[in-house]
């Protein structure tokens, strides 16, 4: 009977070890918070310079995409979570046109776009590394863009602002976390967002 019971209890606490050992195996756990900070690469915005291009001095800056995103696990498998972006890109160029007189003129103008997303995130882990997280997730929700134009051209509708006609927005990716600690790490993600690529520092607690 002794001998029973040490073998009971051996076998529950070896149990209880392995239990927690696979509890803590996997990098993204149930009941689990994750913040990411990233920055995107690769837009539309490569054919939408080429609009330009028929422009002289042209000269382009922009911000971003720039990715904040919270994660809550629900099970070790599913994550749900919210995703927030930001850009905003201006160009600069000289025209040729005419003057009210008729005779030739040059003006400058420039074009600015400021767009931004919040989406509810839904992520699908299939890992089992205590350090390497693969996922792939999908996003809804609301997007807005917004265009300004200004000119030097009297007649060139300078401080028309264009709002985004439809306010809805969504992503699809496939990403990946590894975490050289045990709770920061690098994130990577390749799919439709406001960026092909974007990539950045997550930290889990």
């Amino acid at each position: 009977m002794d001998r029973f019971r040490t073998l009971l209890i051996g076998s529950t606490a070896l149990l209880s070890a392995l239990s927690a050992s696979s509890a803590q195996a996997q990098a993204f756990q149930e009941g689990g918070h994750t913040v990411s900070v990233g920055h995107g690469a690769v837009t539309f915005l490569g054919n939408l310079n080429r609009t330009f291009d028929l422009y002289t001095d042209l000269n382009y800056k922009g911000l971003g995409p720039l990715y904040l995103k919270y994660e809550y696990g629900v099970t070790d498998r599913i994550g749900l979570g919210v995703n927030i972006a930001y850009a905003t890109n201006e160009w600069s160029y000289r025209y040729q046109g005419t003057d009210e007189n008729g005779n030739a003129a040059q003006y400058t103008e420039s074009t600015e776009r400021n767009t931004y997303s919040v989406l509810a995130r839904f992520n699908y882990h299939f890992g089992n590394s205590d350090r390497f997280d693969p996922y792939f997730g999908f996003g809804m929700g609301y997007r807005d863009a917004n265009w300004k134009f200004n000119s030097s051209d009297p007649n060139g509708g300078s401080g028309v602002e264009v709002k985004s006609l439809m306010p809805f927005g969504f992503e699809f990716t496939l990403g990946a976390r590894y975490f050289f600690t045990d709770n920061i790490g690098l994130y990577a993600e390749v799919g439709g967002a406001k960026s092909v690529f974007q990539g950045g520092l997550v930290a889990k607690f």
